[in-house]
């Protein structure tokens, strides 16, 4: 146990990533020792961190937060799992000068136990494996529409037809609300339209007419998922009086994300904020990707053998071509 490597993804310097081997700690009493089956890409915090802009970077640093694996390894103190277990979580521990930012693409760890979530006993079926790994980042939609206390019948407009729009935008649905999404992509809105059939192009000359004859009214929320000022400005008239905003995008651009306050205050509307998920997101999510009321397998647009991981990281790193969720299958028991 005490010359435990691994290979891992690391972003070395800004806009740059790498493959590296990692020493990893030995374990102690309450660590388990976990075998990556799958990781995911995070298509929005993981560039912020490729970018350098994310609240805490250091370089070099290990990404990522989305990860399932088997436990090989359960120190003597362990009492929540047990060898063979499937588990959700990116705690990890080695030796070196790179720090973590959550470390998640990494073949093997040594981590607390109470830092992972049980998910099986045993290896479920690829797709659900696949849709799972994003469980966090869908979580983070679910604390979206549970925080702004989503009924029935009430009109959400939601900016950014991304992996957490269209996660937000299921969840409302399945509480009976009536959901449009907005986007500049036309991939993004190809795919919103299997969800719902409201969702067009927020540069459309026609927009506020169309959104206007959905919500006569006014839209109860303006869920706001990608952090543009001038976007947000516009449609905040489109909120009925006494309606709610929520802002869940990455605000890191200071100079250019500054919102009209004065007409929010002038709508009398409810602002609120939301950063990552609890334990409740985390298991309603899951629960609620298992039963297909959240259908992430859709928005996975590629798939990487671990050797192949940096190929993912091009496609975070330049945009192209069009994707969405990134799949890295590290072990051979999930991979075609």
């Amino acid at each position: 146990m005490s010359d435990l490597k691994t290979n891992a993804v690391i972003f070395p310097e800004a806009n740059k990533f790498a493959i590296t081997e990692l020493q990893l700690e030995p374990p102690g009493p309450t660590d388990i020792i976990v075998r990556t089956l799958v990781s995911a890409i995070s298509p929005g915090t993981e560039r912020w961190i490729l970018r350098g802009k994310h609240v805490g970077t250091t370089f070099p640093c290990a990404p990522g937060y989305h990860r399932i694996g088997i436990v090989e390894y359960c120190g003597p103190d362990v009492n929540r799992f047990q060898v063979g277990d499937v588990v959700y979580g990116s705690a990890n521990r080695w030796k070196g000068d790179i720090a973590s930012m959550w470390g998640a693409h990494v073949g093997l760890s040594v981590g607390e136990q109470a830092e992972y979530r049980f998910l099986s006993t045993t290896l479920p079926a690829q797709v659900e494996l696949e849709a799972l790994s994003f469980t966090v980042l869908a979580s983070v939609a679910h604390r979206g529409i549970r925080f702004c206390e989503v009924k029935s019948r009430q009109r959400l407009l939601i900016i950014g037809a991304g992996f957490l729009g269209l996660c937000a935008a299921q969840f409302a649905i399945y509480r009976g609300a009536e959901v449009v999404l907005l986007d500049l992509d036309d991939n993004r809105i190809a795919l919103a339209k299997q969800f719902t059939p409201h969702a067009f192009r927020s540069d459309d000359p026609e927009i506020e007419e169309k959104l206007r004859a959905i919500a006569p009214d006014g839209f109860d929320l303006l869920y706001d998922t990608v952090g543009h000022a001038e976007t947000t400005d516009q449609l905040v008239p489109l909120v009925r009086q006494q309606g709610s905003l929520l802002l869940q995008a990455q605000y890191f651009d200071r100079q250019h994300c500054a919102i009209n306050l004065d007409q929010i205050k002038q709508r009398e509307l409810t602002m609120k904020t939301t950063c990552g998920c609890d334990g409740l997101d985390l298991a309603e999510t899951t629960a609620a990707i298992r039963q297909r009321i959240v259908q992430v397998t859709p928005t996975i647009t590629h798939r990487f053998e671990a050797k192949d991981a940096l190929q993912g990281f091009e496609i975070l790193h330049t945009g192209q071509p069009f994707n969405m969720g990134i799949v890295l299958r590290w072990d051979e028991r999930v991979r075609d």
